[in-house]
């Protein structure tokens, strides 16, 4: 599984990345990638979700990433629709993109990246 999850970050900008590249690379099945994602109690799809919703909120709180435009930002980690992108980040941590970036939290203090 370790190596599993670190091809998946070595790809996490891949749009196209998908469960059947992840078995292939790795020389298993797609079914027995997703039974090891299920042992742990998770999906393949949400975790890759998990995965380049974290590197876009790292990337916003970084200053050195102000030049870049959410939208880059979004594309940099693997998401290539962007209204989808505000969707599930807002889902996520219950703020925009650019609420996080600018300081306007709202009234969730507590926000991590591991959220």
């Amino acid at each position: 599984m370790s190596a599993i999850k670190a091809y998946i970050l070595t790809e996490i900008d891949n749009p196209a990345l998908c469960l059947e590249d992840v078995a292939a690379q790795q020389g298993i099945s797609s079914s027995y990638v997703r039974k090891l994602f299920a042992a742990e109690g998770a999906k393949f799809a949400s975790y890759v979700l998990k995965i380049r919703l974290e590197k876009v909120f790292q990337m916003l709180a970084d200053p050195d990433s102000r030049s870049l435009t959410i939208g880059a930002i979004a594309l940099k980690c693997g998401f290539n629709d962007i209204s989808y992108f505000n969707r599930v980040f807002r889902r996520r941590y219950g703020c925009t993109p650019s609420d996080l970036r600018y300081g306007r939290r709202g009234l969730d203090e507590g926000l991590t990246a591991t959220g």
